[in-house]
């Protein structure tokens, strides 16, 4: 595709001329090396990398047919926003939403840090409306972005956002494990937790991994997707990687050497944590490292006999422990969704959902998520509603 020029003049400092380029482009690897660039020097996250969108274009997008459609918009020759964003048709509505948005935990571009710093509404919506005409799309959905981001409200976030139904839980490490323990744990809560990790180390062979060759990740992940469809089995909570694309995605933002583009991209966006008693995996986590944050996307337990003692819990505790005598990694983000582990550890903040809507059509599809976006969240702020849900879960896993 053509690139089309937009006027960011006054909105990066040392950008030189008032109008850039946004090129739009269907091939991911086109835009590979500036893609790493961006990614390397500029702020963003995992979910919006290049070898995981590679990934996932690779394996889910061509089963699913999605069309791909890339966004970066260059000042003065430099990339300075990139957007990852796939095009789809629903209802004959032409929608732009981010690539692969429902295996990522937020959505935030990647961005030069001085043109996000710098950068007001009216260039954002230039931006956008350049990107729906250019694809053709009746409306972009920008989902899961957080309300304030790297020091500021995220530009993305627009006049009609609305709070999306699940927000983020995120926390600070930089202090000692002791004093994070200590700041977010009751002494009860600490000594019941450190009594079940000192019960599975009784047990024999207690180890924890991060793993590396490729036989062990292909093990991690096997204990990974097997302690996931027995979950989803016994409570009723779907299960996002139970399809062979899903598997198959899994496997391939694991193994870096698949993935190799670049001389900076040899790294696979994912690692796996594992850890082991009695020579066998009893619970999982998948964790992806951008800059200073671990991004721990998801995890799995074993529902065996050590159960009782809570290895999942045990494993989120000594990642915590590690990373908080890392001096690199400042920040614990545990994704979206409640949950009580991830209560325990972090504190929640506030996601957005925007759209922006460029013809007639465009406009009815996003009343129509907005109102399913507000009944989302009714659901699931409702103590009664929600709990319904869960029971009706758990009734249809057991088969009445």
């Amino acid at each position: 595709m053509s690139a089309a020029a937009i006027d960011i003049s006054g909105t990066h400092p040392g950008s030189g001329s008032g109008k850039d380029d946004l090129q739009l482009t269907e091939d991911l690897k086109e835009l590979a090396s500036e893609w790493t660039q961006l990614e390397s020097a500029g702020i963003g996250n995992p979910y919006h990398g290049f070898l995981w969108c590679k990934a996932f274009q690779e394996i889910m997008g061509t089963a699913e047919r999605s069309r791909p459609l890339i966004a970066l918009l260059r000042s003065a020759g430099r990339p300075v926003l990139l957007l990852p964003l796939s095009l789809f048709t629903h209802n004959g509505i032409k929608v732009l939403a981010f690539l692969g948005a429902r295996f990522g935990n937020q959505n935030t571009g990647l961005w030069d840090k001085a043109f996000y710093e710098a950068v007001g509404p009216e260039t954002l919506r230039s931006v956008l409306d350049r990107v729906c005409q250019e694809s053709s799309a009746d409306c972009i959905d920008l989902q899961n972005v957080p309300c304030h981001w790297n020091g500021r409200a995220h530009p993305l976030v627009l006049d009609n956002a609305q709070l999306s139904p699940n927000p983020l839980y995120r926390g600070s490490v930089t202090d000692t494990f002791e004093d994070v323990f200590k700041a977010l744990h009751s002494k009860s809560a600490r000594k019941n937790l450190t009594r079940k990790q000192r019960h599975l180390q009784e047990a024999g062979n207690y180890e924890i991994r991060i793993c590396q060759q490729p036989a062990e990740i292909e093990a991690g992940l096997e204990a990974f997707l097997q302690q996931r469809e027995a979950r989803a089995q016994i409570t009723g909570i779907p299960n996002a990687f139970s399809g062979p694309e899903a598997r198959a995605f899994l496997r391939q933002a694991t193994q870096s050497t698949a993935l190799h583009v670049t001389p900076d991209t040899t790294s696979a966006p994912l690692k796996i944590w594992t850890l082991s008693v009695s020579g066998q995996i009893r619970a999982t986590y998948l964790c992806g490292q951008d800059k200073g944050t671990l991004h721990a996307y998801s995890n799995s337990v074993a529902h065996d006999e050590f159960l009782k003692n809570s290895p999942g819990l045990v494993l989120i505790r000594e990642i915590v422990e590690k990373i908080c005598a890392d001096p690199d990694t400042k920040t614990l983000d545990l994704g979206i969704g409640e949950e009580h582990y991830k209560t325990s550890w972090t504190r929640p903040e506030p996601m957005c959902d925007s759209r922006h809507s460029r013809t007639a059509k465009g406009k009815i599809y996003s009343a129509v998520q907005t109102a399913k976006t507000r009944l989302k969240s009714r659901i699931r702020n409702s103590d009664r509603l929600w709990a319904m849900v869960k029971n009706l879960r758990k009734m249809r896993a057991s088969g009445n």
